[in-house]
């Protein structure tokens, strides 16, 4: 009888060993930060491409946009072990049986806030800054995709849909850009923030190396903003116009909101919706007076389809038809990429209000 119960005593002991060392040694923290952080990193990098589009592809049916930040992910983990000890011990025969289980549940609490605050709106339909343009382009950004973007002149120059002398204007402004982004990959243009004087702000300056004077590229850009092809630095500043001096390009620029604007004349609208007039006619890309839309739908375009899209690399459902950026098309995923910067670089400097949506996951 004493062996019989020791069998059992042992058989209980080593259960409850089995349970304390499931629920006390093993650390759930570092489990669940090395699994659930990519994760949330992956699905919140997800969501954000797809407001953006979504707010482009609603600007093409000319609908109001609207960012819906996630300013907080709280997450709340709880394990259960339990186990148990069923039999009979008697003289004559033993019989038992043990169970161990265990669970792990994880509770989120995802936080929105609408960014409609008076400072975000201020900011989108705000020119944006050319300290944000040298930025920017010190950060390797090609010059012509910055320019053709952000860009709304450059001295006489206009970058917009226009026919006639203005048709003329913007060729120009294209062959500048285009030229400049030539200087730029062979390394004859450096980007820099020059002091201003008392009281003034820093001015960004193009500084051309001493082997690109000669260049035709160099003298395209010269000519065209009608500057002279000297050498000297050449000082950006932000107006409208064509200063006088002969040594400063006036570069008018474009606000997020108008970016977004012009990015989504480039959204391939189903033709029922173009035909009934819920989405208006994308521009003519072949007509002499659409340069600027041809040149810029080279850099972005984003498609539509009635079914799900595979290969994309962000796609939305909107109106009923799915548009998407295909993930093969690198020059709409670049342009995509920056504008997504900016849009950060804009709503960054905004101070959040407290939470208003609160959404339990689990």
């Amino acid at each position: 009888m004493l062996k019989n119960t020791n069998r059992a005593t042992g058989v209980l002991v080593g259960a409850i060993l089995m349970t304390l060392l499931l629920g006390g040694c093993a650390q759930l923290g570092p489990q669940v930060l090395v699994s659930g952080r990519p994760q949330y990193n992956i699905a919140v990098q997800q969501t954000e491409a797809q407001q953006l589009l979504l707010n482009i592809v609603r600007q093409r049916y000319n609908d109001p946009i609207l960012f819906l930040d996630v300013t907080s992910i709280s997450s709340g983990f709880s394990r259960e072990v339990s186990s148990s000890l069923l039999g009979t011990f008697g003289s004559g025969s033993d019989s038992g049986a043990g169970a161990l289980g265990g669970s792990v549940a994880e509770n989120p609490y995802i936080f929105y806030t609408p960014n409609t605050g008076e400072k975000f709106v201020r900011q989108m339909l705000s020119p944006t800054d050319l300290r944000t343009i040298a930025l920017l382009l010190q950060a390797g950004w090609s010059i012509e995709r910055v320019f053709l973007l952000l860009g709304e002149s450059a001295n006489r120059l206009f970058n917009r849909p226009t026919g006639g002398v203005g048709g003329e204007q913007q060729s120009e402004f294209l062959e500048v850009a285009d030229a400049l982004r030539e200087l730029q990959r062979n390394g004859q243009l450096i980007v820099g923030l020059e002091p201003g004087e008392q009281g003034s702000e820093s001015a960004l300056t193009l500084i051309v190396t001493d082997d690109a004077v000669s260049s035709a590229s160099y003298l395209t850009v010269c000519e065209a903003i009608e500057v002279a092809c000297d050498g000297e630095p050449l000082r950006l500043r932000q107006a409208f116009g064509s200063p006088a001096d002969g040594k400063t390009l006036a570069l008018a620029t474009r606000s997020l909101f108008s970016a977004i604007y012009h990015l989504s004349r480039h959204v391939d609208a189903p033709e029922a919706d173009v035909r009934a007039g819920v989405a208006s006619p994308a521009p003519d890309i072949g007509s002499d007076s659409s340069a600027s839309s041809s040149a810029l739908r080279q850099l972005f375009h984003v498609r539509s389809s009635a079914e799900e899209p595979e290969g994309a690399s962000v796609k939305v459902f909107y109106r009923n038809a799915w548009f998407y950026i295909a993930d093969t098309d690198q020059d709409s995923k670049t342009t995509f990429a920056l504008l997504s910067m900016l849009i950060t670089l804009q709503s960054g400097d905004v101070s959040r209000a407290m939470p208003v949506i609160t959404l339990p996951a689990g």
